[in-house]
């Protein structure tokens, strides 16, 4: 077995220099929040697609899913085989409403469309729930950095804090989507190189992998079980997973930030249609790894782990030739940064312009609230770096991340539904369906055993219904100004769905995700 060598220390040194390096120089021209938080808006699609799946194989996806498909094989492929449908509905109904409303947070619509009580608990809403999941895509690399190099977790920690939130406040949102396009790279040619010596290590090659994993039943990822409380069914993967999607995609500012940067409105729709075709092929990537490597330690020995996160960093530094090691764990790191440089770029963005800017100190220039944007990702480096001491106790972190975010997503969901398919809603409604509906997930959670993938289905019914009854029984409607441009409707969706090129991509998109479901049934009959 292989070690982490010199050669993989320098390998991951420059890498990580590199990364740094081009996060600096794509940043240096930053003037004005726009340019911090949005890049300009000149950022090409491509590259705003790239980031986007950069976000789903971050190091929470490169060490979870394959602890994942270790321990369960293909059952969590169902929580994201929606993820067509979901992008779909976003470039239908709520990109074109966001792009043209021309905010910097999607918060701060809500404002325009309600009223400022809707956008502050938004706000707070949604800093709580990603300044917890940001704790955990810290952990994440850190866990990697101490397999690697023996160091206590809490220390790495430290030193992985350190260095994102200093990368963070040189680079804004362009270095975000840059070094995603890097880290992409990087990942998925690691990937690659793992399934070749997995593969090679095996006296069978690939027919041992596929024999293996029919004999262990982790092919088959349909479960019919209509109970809400299983969690991997084809029902909570289907519907509550389409809803977990739409909601991270379209109501959490660190995701829908990186489709406002866009040139345009057509091409925000065309940076999400990338990842709407790739996300669930590179999601079954990283199972499938995991149930090589169940194979591949049925032959050599189970190493000793404390938990399933750390079974493919082990993986990389004793199996991988030296250098190879390096470059996969470097690959680790960047998206392990770049993750983190979204995270703390969307909290700052909110924390000032939701906050700071609205109720503290109005009327400032933009080189002051430049200034607090940098301040606010220190902070929000603190936060998370203190809660990711306790991230380890949470179980497998790809899980635990969207755990967190489905106890609020769901919510943000549902306002956001009433604010653009609703003309009929004011903002009292949507302020009190918003507390209704946390109060009402949360007290799910303690009473009735439920998927957590239910939990945003919920909230969106909950806040919908709620703010439909308020709205009702108030009697206020909303105001000319409050639903011009704000609301989606066919007469003024413009181009929305009304170019072919976009109508036939959403069909494909449709299209593509049945044929992932037929491909799941086909694996179930194996």
């Amino acid at each position: 077995m292989s070690q982490f060598t010199i050669w993989d220390t320098l390998v991951l040194v420059v890498y990580i220099a590199l990364t740094a390096a081009v996060g600096a120089w794509v940043g240096r021209k930053q003037g004005s929040t726009e340019d911090y938080f949005l890049g300009g808006r000149r950022i090409p699609w491509w590259a705003v697609g790239l980031s986007v799946m950069a976000t789903q194989a971050s190091a929470i996806t490169f060490i979870g899913a394959p602890g994942w498909g270790y321990e369960g094989g293909l059952e969590r492929l169902v929580t994201f085989v929606n993820a067509p449908l979901a992008i779909g509905f976003l470039i239908a109904f709520m990109v074109p409403v966001f792009y043209r409303s021309g905010v910097y947070t999607v918060y701060e619509f809500l404002e325009r469309r309600f009223d400022v009580r809707a956008r502050l608990l938004a706000s707070l809403l949604f800093l709580l729930a990603r300044g917890l999941a940001t704790g955990i895509v810290l952990y994440a690399p850190a866990l990697v950095l101490s397999v690697v190099t023996g160091w206590p977790t809490d220390w790495t920690i430290l030193l992985m804090a350190v260095i994102a939130v200093s990368y963070t406040v040189l680079g804004g949102i362009s270095a975000v989507i840059w070094t995603d396009v890097m880290q992409m790279v990087v990942l998925w040619l690691g990937a690659g190189l793992s399934i070749v010596v997995i593969v090679n290590g095996l006296p069978g090659g690939w027919g041992e992998v596929f024999s293996h994993a029919r004999d262990a039943g982790l092919l088959h990822p349909i479960n019919l079980d209509p109970n809400p409380s299983v969690t991997y069914s084809l029902w909570a993967g289907v519907l509550g997973g389409f809803f977990l999607h739409v909601a991270y995609f379209g109501a959490d500012q660190s995701q829908i930030q990186r489709v406002l940067t866009s040139k345009s409105e057509h091409e925000s729709k065309r940076s999400l249609m990338l990842g709407g075709f790739l996300l669930v092929p590179q999601m079954m990537l990283f199972l499938f790894i995991g149930i090589m490597l169940h194979a591949f330690y049925s032959h050599t020995g189970v190493p000793n782990v404390d938990n399933p996160n750390e079974l493919f960093p082990r993986f990389v530094v004793t199996e991988l030739p030296p250098g190879v090691s390096g470059l996969v764990v470097a690959g680790v790191f960047a998206a392990a940064m770049s993750s983190l440089d979204s995270a703390l770029n969307s909290l700052s963005a909110v924390s000032v312009r939701d906050v700071y800017q609205r109720f503290v100190a109005r009327d400032r220039s933009e080189a002051h609230y430049l200034t607090a944007s940098r301040w606010m990702t220190v902070l929000w480096g603190i936060f998370a770096t203190i809660f990711a001491f306790f991230a380890g106790n949470l179980g497998p972190v790809i899980e635990a991340v969207n755990r967190i975010g489905s106890y609020f997503n769901g919510v943000l969901l549902g306002v956001f539904w009433l604010a653009i398919l609703s003309r009929r809603v004011n903002g009292t409604g949507a302020f009190l369906g918003l507390i209704v509906g946390v109060l009402v997930v949360w007290g799910l959670t303690a009473v009735i055993d439920m998927s957590w993938l239910y939990y945003n289905l919920v909230g969106v019914v909950v806040v919908v219904v709620t703010g439909h009854v308020i709205s009702a029984s108030t009697g206020g409607r909303p105001s000319h100004a409050q639903l011009d441009g704000l609301t989606w409707a066919r007469r003024n969706a413009g181009d929305a769905t009304a170019a072919p090129s976009i109508r036939g991509w959403i069909i494909a998109l449709v299209v593509y995700f049945f044929l992932w479901l037929g491909l799941l049934f086909w694996l179930q009959s194996l």
